[in-house]
C-alpha cells in the first residue's frame, strides 16, 4: 500500500499541475481523447494501406533486422558524423517527403494545436501538423512538423509563416533537416535463440494488442504476417514455427563467456530442423517488428511509441538493428538491459486495468464512490446506520449505500465518473512524463509541486516573485544560485557554504553532533585538516579504504525502483 500511495501522490501532482494544458487534456482529456483516438486510427490506417502493398509487393519478402558488418560500421560513421546531412542510412522516399516538411523549433504548451492548425490551413498545400511529445527538460514545450503536399512552393509558404504570432509567441519555421540517426544497435543477446523465441511471442501479442486498441475490425494483420512468413519459411526450406514459445529463458544479463544455449551454432549431434526452426522464427518476428514500427509507431527494442512518424524517428532511428553474434563466442554482458526492455514493453503491450492500475497508482471508482457515499452515512449505533440526505435508518452499511445510489444519485458527482477516467488514462502513461526511480521531486511540475499543495511555486510568472523562506530551508535536491551565496534578502536562507563540491549551511553543522558533523563536513571551521584537503573534500588515499553499505530498503529483485 504504500508504493502504491505514494505512486499515486506523485501522479496526481504531476496531474493537478497539468491538467489545464492543452497538451495534456487534448491526450488524456475522456471526451477531447476521442478526437484524438480517431485522429491516430486515421493515421494508422494510411500507414496499414502502404504497409499490405509494400507486402503484397514483397517488398519485405528479404527483411532482416540483423545487422550486417557494413551496417554496423555505418552506425559508427553515423555517430561520429551526426551534423551531417547526407549521412548513410536514409531513403529516398523519406528525403523527398522531408523537402516539403517545415520544422517548428519550439511550440509551448500554452499555445492549443487547433489555434496553431488554423494559421496553417490558410496555407496552400497544407497537408497535416505533427507534435512531438513534451520534453521535460524544456518545461513541456514541443517541436513541431508542418508537412505539405508534393509540388507546394515551399518559399512562398516560409514567406507566409515568416510573421505568425499566437498568443504573443513568435513562432519560426524553418526547413526540415531530417539528422535523425539511419540505423540504431540492440546488443547481441537479442540473437540468441532463447532471446529470438521470447521476443517472437511478445511481438506477436504486441501486434495483437494494438491492432485491437486501433480498431479490431480494419486491424486484425496477425495471421496474415505470420501466414506470409510460413511460406518464405518454407520456400526457403526452414520450419515454420508453431504457437507454442513457451522456453525458458537464461539469464541473458550475465556475462557472456564461452558458448551458451542460444547462440547460432549449431551443436554437435543437434538436428539441422532445429536450425531451420530459429530461422524461421527470426523471420517472423522481423516481419511483425517491422508491422509495429511502420504502422503502429510502436519499437520494440527501445520500448517506446510515438504519436507521428517524424517524432518516431527522431526518439529511435529509420532502422532498429540486433547486433549480431560473433562466431564461437556468447554474447557480451548487456547489464539490466533486457530486464528493462521486457519491464517497459510489458507496461505497452498489456495497458493497466482494474485492479493491476489501482495498484500501479491509479484509482478505482468505487473506491472513489464510497468515498463520496461516507459523507451521507452517520453510524447511530451496532447496526444502526443513517442516510444524512433522508433521515431514514438501515440495519447494514451495505444496504444503506445502496439506497443511496439508487434514490439520491445526485450524492455523487457527475464530474467524478470523468475525473477517474481523466486521472487514469494519465496513470497508464505517467512513466513517459513522470521520471520514476530518481528519489527526487517532480521536474515537471515546478517547485510548487515538490513544496506540495498550497504552497506557491517557486516562480509566479503573474506577479514575477520569488516566495520567502524559512531560515535554512531549501528544497530536497535543489542548488542554491550563485546570487545566493552571498548577503541574503532577509527572510531568505542564510549564506551557504561551498563544501566539498556543495553548499553547506554552517548553522546545520552544530545540528549533527561533534565528531559526526566534523566527519561528515571536516573540521576546516576548527582550524584542523584531520585528513582532508581544502574544501572540504576527501584527500586521495587508497581506494579500498572506501566503506559499501547494503540499501535494505533498495528495490527487490525484478521490481521498478520508484525512488521512495
Amino acid at each position: 500500500d504504500y508504493r502504491r500511495e505514494a505512486l499515486q501522490r506523485l501522479y496526481t501532482q504531476f496531474y493537478n499541475a497539468h491538467k489545464e494544458d492543452d497538451w495534456f487534456s487534448e491526450r488524456f482529456d475522456p471526451e477531447r481523447r476521442k478526437d484524438y483516438m480517431l485522429r491516430m486510427r486515421d493515421r494508422k490506417a494510411e500507414n496499414l494501406r502502404a504497409f499490405v502493398a509494400d507486402l503484397e509487393a514483397g517488398k519485405y519478402d528479404n527483411l532482416s533486422h540483423t545487422a550486417t558488418t557494413e551496417q554496423i560500421m555505418q552506425h559508427e560513421i553515423n555517430r561520429r558524423d551526426q551534423g551531417n546531412a547526407n549521412r548513410m542510412g536514409t531513403d529516398d522516399e523519406d528525403t523527398a517527403a522531408d523537402s516539403y516538411t517545415l520544422f517548428i523549433r519550439t511550440v509551448p504548451p500554452s499555445v492549443p494545436r487547433s489555434s496553431l492548425e488554423t494559421e496553417l490551413e490558410k496555407q496552400p498545400g497544407f497537408k497535416y501538423l505533427a507534435l512531438s511529445e513534451p520534453r521535460q527538460d524544456k518545461q513541456y514545450h514541443r517541436f513541431g512538423w508542418v508537412r505539405f503536399e508534393s509540388g507546394t512552393d515551399m518559399d512562398k509558404v516560409l514567406e507566409n509563416l515568416n510573421n505568425v504570432n499566437i498568443d504573443q509567441f513568435q513562432f519560426h519555421f524553418s526547413r526540415h533537416n531530417n539528422s535523425a540517426s539511419g540505423i540504431r544497435l540492440a546488443p547481441d543477446v537479442t540473437s540468441t535463440d532463447e532471446r529470438i523465441r521470447h521476443d517472437l511471442k511478445l511481438a506477436r501479442e504486441a501486434v495483437r494488442s494494438f491492432d485491437e486498441r486501433t480498431d479490431p475490425e480494419s486491424f486484425n494483420m496477425l495471421e496474415a504476417l505470420q501466414k506470409r512468413a510460413r511460406e518464405l519459411s518454407l520456400a526457403a526450406g526452414e520450419t515454420p514455427v508453431g504457437d507454442d514459445l513457451d522456453v525458458p529463458m537464461a539469464d541473458a544479463d550475465a556475462e557472456g563467456e564461452g558458448e551458451v544455449e542460444g547462440s547460432e551454432k549449431l551443436e554437435e549431434g543437434a538436428e539441422p530442423e532445429a536450425k531451420g526452426d530459429i530461422a524461421a522464427a527470426r523471420r517472423e518476428l522481423d516481419l511483425l517488428l517491422e508491422y509495429l514500427r511502420r504502422v503502429h509507431y510502436f519499437c520494440y527494442y527501445c520500448g517506446h511509441t510515438a504519436d507521428n512518424a517524424e517524432d518516431f524517428v527522431r526518439r529511435c532511428a529509420r532502422h532498429h538493428l540486433r547486433r549480431g553474434l560473433l562466431p564461437n563466442r556468447g554474447p557480451q554482458a548487456s547489464g539490466n538491459w533486457t530486464r528493462n526492455l521486457d519491464n517497459r514493453n510489458s507496461v505497452i503491450i498489456h495497458p493497466l486495468e482494474a485492479e493491476r492500475l489501482y495498484k500501479e497508482g491509479g484509482k478505482s471508482l468505487e473506491r472513489e464512490t464510497d468515498k463520496e457515499l461516507d459523507k451521507h452515512i452517520k453510524q447511530m449505533g451496532e447496526g444502526r446506520y443513517r442516510c444524512l440526505l433522508c433521515t431514514k435508518l438501515f440495519k447494514g452499511d451495505a444496504f444503506l449505500r445502496k439506497h443511496i445510489r439508487n434514490k439520491h444519485p445526485e450524492a455523487v458527482p457527475e464530474t467524478l465518473v470523468r475525473e477517474i477516467s481523466f486521472f487514469n488514462n494519465f496513470v497508464r502513461e505517467a512513466p513517459h512524463f513522470v521520471q520514476l526511480g530518481t528519489g527526487g521531486a517532480l521536474q515537471a511540475s515546478g517547485a510548487g509541486a515538490m513544496m506540495g499543495a498550497g504552497m506557491p511555486s517557486m516562480r509566479d510568472r503573474s506577479a514575477n516573485f520569488m516566495p520567502q523562506m524559512m531560515p535554512g530551508m531549501m528544497i530536497p535536491g535543489m542548488m542554491a544560485a550563485p546570487y545566493m551565496m552571498g548577503g541574503m534578502v532577509p527572510g531568505m536562507m542564510p549564506q551557504m557554504m561551498p563544501m566539498g563540491g556543495h553548499f553547506i549551511n554552517p548553522g546545520m553543522m552544530g545540528m549533527m553532533g561533534g565528531d559526526r558533523g566534523q566527519a561528515m563536513y571536516g573540521n576546516q571551521h576548527r582550524g584542523r585538516s584531520n585528513g582532508r584537503a581544502p574544501g572540504g573534500g576527501a584527500a586521495r588515499g587508497d581506494p579500498r579504504g572506501v566503506r559499501s553499505y547494503v540499501d535494505l530498503d533498495a528495490p527487490a529483485e525484478g521490481e521498478a525502483d520508484f525512488g521512495f
